[in-house]
């Protein structure tokens, strides 16, 4: 049997809307209730759900390996570890020419050591940058270790006569020139130009001990690079 809208007009079979006034003929069926999804704690507890996984994806720290540093805690420990190696051999008595290539080889061997340590704890293959980088940090942590033991040499003068009468006396047997013993002695008159002289020295010293570490590293990373 033929359906009629109020209009008057005949309707097709499943006739949504009137095809001449355009009334709906049936309301939509309403949308399938679920308890569970529309009840409000449920949907408070969703909220907080997707928060913590907000949170989560923000705090989530990015992966790779960390970056040579002061701040990376296995870089300083093989640093260290590698500094107090080569400060015990450094304190080897070997004097002359010998002696002096001895001391290269073991800075330059300095930052070996910490490169190898680092890789052998970590897993990581560093790059020649990094591991520059790591024989920087076991420089600056032997260099360090010197100035403590450099300021417990000058305490001990102190209560000898002094670190200059010290050095005046190391000049004096010396084998150094006449001339360039008369002009040390000289500046050691003076507080200011011996400050300045020990500021110098200090500073000479740092990029001796620094300089062969960072290309001992560099040249370790290489190696374990190719292997």
């Amino acid at each position: 049997m033929a359906d009629f809208c109020t209009c008057g007009a005949e309707l097709p079979s499943g006739a949504r809307f009137c095809h001449r006034c355009g009334k709906p003929q049936f309301a939509d069926p309403p949308p399938e209730f679920n308890p569970e999804f529309q009840h409000p704690s449920n949907l408070e507890h969703s909220g907080d759900d997707l928060r913590a996984l907000a949170t989560e994806a923000q705090a989530a720290p990015a992966t790779g390996p960390a970056p040579i540093s002061f701040h990376n805690a296995n870089a300083v420990r093989a640093g260290f570890v590698a500094a107090i190696i080569i400060w015990l051999l450094m304190i080897i008595p070997i004097g002359g020419v010998a002696g002096m290539f001895l001391k290269l080889f073991v800075l330059l061997g300095g930052g070996s050591l910490a490169v190898f340590f680092y890789s052998k704890r970590t897993g990581q293959v560093l790059s020649v940058s990094a591991g520059a980088r790591l024989g920087w940090i076991t420089g600056v942590l032997f260099y360090v270790i010197w100035i403590l033991f450099f300021t417990v040499t000058i305490i001990v003068l102190q209560d000898q006569g002094g670190i200059i009468e010290a050095y005046r006396k190391q000049l004096q047997e010396s084998n150094a020139p006449a001339d360039t013993v008369k002009q040390l002695t000289e500046i050691m008159q003076s507080p200011e130009a011996f400050g300045a002289l020990i500021v110098m020295m200090l500073a000479m010293v740092f990029v001796a001990f620094t300089l062969p570490m960072i290309l001992g590293g560099a040249v370790a990373a290489k190696a374990l690079e190719h292997d």
